[in-house]
């Protein structure tokens, strides 16, 4: 039985990028899915542009492909979960209607085969296997990414997440023992002997999960607002049930990132902070969130740490002192609900 997949796009001023975002769904060899465009409230022409891509669109069937746009903005984690909890039919057996949940910015242009090879990797297939091959669920892998170029080159921007100690993220951005060019020409034999990549965590522009492992962790954190760290969070959870989280380059798209949030901003800054230091204290343990903040992070504020980041920065520390115990509830709720599901997916 070929696999189904859900494909949920979040947009959000994205006017500039979703057609082509669409048109590559649309040009994939996987035929299997089912796509939701979540719109969060944006202000310019996207809902426009969407709504006369799917009348114009006659490869996905309409009642595959789905609109919804949103009052107001629910950040990228809470328009995720509104399409996966709110929006699917509300019956008893739904996670057994999709294998897998693709999560993909409105922002990124897919290669042909860049959903057939993330979905072969969970199935345990040979890489570029092809759309009429099938198989089961590969037992260990809870997360997967792809490789990820620059728009108008073929810079690596993203091949897997890593953090430091104190939850500063950075992307892989170069392997020097990957050939791109093979890559994108889909040398078979090349591809097929390529390693798997196992990082920290997969962005979230470019991020697929089995779609029932999605709803039984709850989705995404959607305190993570308007964005960062949701994907991380996610990626975490998945590794305490003993699941791995992987980075696959046969699997090429194209970004162009920071397209609807102005990198390296002070309002950048501040988010990405406020919700590095939650997600810190939410997945670490007592004696790691002493060493994190009383250790660790003086010297990296001290060595590291751009003077741009200070305001930011004393901002988010204040927030996150304000919902401390709101924090540490989410700890301790995070912690049952693994231990609730832990058996299931360590004998799927």
């Amino acid at each position: 039985m070929e696999n189904r997949i859900l494909i949920v796009v979040v947009t959000y001023n994205s006017e500039n990028f979703i057609e082509r975002c669409l048109f590559s769904i649309a040009n994939q060899n996987f035929k299997n899915f089912t796509l939701f465009v979540i719109d969060n409230a944006s202000t310019d022409k996207t809902v426009e542009i969407v709504k006369n891509y799917r009348n114009a669109e006659s490869r996905i069937p309409p009642s595959n492909f789905r609109f919804i746009k949103l009052k107001k903005n629910k950040g990228f984690a809470g328009a995720i979960n509104f399409a996966v909890f709110k929006s699917l039919p509300k019956r008893k057996n739904i996670e057994t209607e999709f294998d897998y949940i693709l999560l993909i910015n409105p922002d990124m242009v897919l290669d042909d085969y860049s959903i057939q090879n993330l979905i072969n990797i969970f199935r345990g297939n040979k890489r570029n296997d092809g759309y009429d091959s099938h198989g089961g669920r590969s037992s260990n892998i809870g997360a997967a990414g792809g490789l990820i170029l620059e728009y108008d080159s073929d810079s690596v921007q993203n091949l897997g997440g890593y953090m430091l100690p104190n939850f500063v993220t950075y992307h892989k951005e170069q392997n020097d023992n990957i050939d791109i060019g093979k890559i994108i020409n889909n040398d078979a034999s090349y591809l097929d002997s390529l390693e798997k990549i196992n990082p920290d965590y997969v962005t979230g522009a470019f991020f697929m999960t089995p779609f029932d492992l999605f709803r039984s962790l709850g989705g995404f954190d959607s305190g993570y607002r308007p964005a960062y760290f949701e994907e991380l969070d996610y990626c975490l959870k998945v590794k305490r049930l003993g699941l791995k989280i992987i980075a696959e380059p046969s699997s090429v798209t194209r970004h162009f990132e920071g397209a609807s949030s102005r990198k390296f901003s002070k309002n950048f800054y501040y988010y990405y902070h406020k919700n590095r230091i939650r997600c810190a204290v939410i997945n670490s343990s007592f004696a790691g969130i002493f060493k994190i903040f009383f250790l660790l992070e003086p010297k990296w504020l001290k060595t590291m740490a751009t003077r741009d980041q200070a305001g930011p920065l004393i901002k988010a520390y204040l927030i996150n002192s304000v919902f401390c115990l709101l924090n540490l509830f989410i700890k301790a709720g995070n912690s049952l609900r693994l231990y609730k599901i832990k058996k299931l997916y360590l004998s799927v």
